[in-house]
């Protein structure tokens, strides 16, 4: 089961330039979570985690400055039918 998460301000994880409004998928099944990487020049990246590994699956090249992902990781989030997703329709 995948459950969607928003990392509170104060975590190690939290990300004030975040894309995705600070939002990471966590799966429970293991230890695979998939959140947004910025990667510099205007990039940001979905990747999966899990433990020491990573994974990048979809890239966002040339974002405009302050640009929101988070209708995209929300789509994403609804693919998995995650716990917390917004509602599809």
């Amino acid at each position: 089961m995948w459950l969607l998460v928003q990392v509170a301000r104060g975590s190690k994880y939290f990300d004030p330039d975040s894309r995705v409004d600070n939002r990471v998928l966590i799966c429970d099944g293991g230890e695979l979570t998939i959140s947004g990487r910025s990667s510099g020049d205007g990039a940001y990246r979905f990747e999966a985690r899990r433990g020491t590994e990573n994974f990048s699956f979809a890239d966002f090249k040339g974002l405009a400055a302050g640009a929101s992902l988070v209708d995209e990781f929300n789509a994403l989030a609804q693919r998995l039918d995650a716990v917390g997703a917004p509602s599809k329709g």
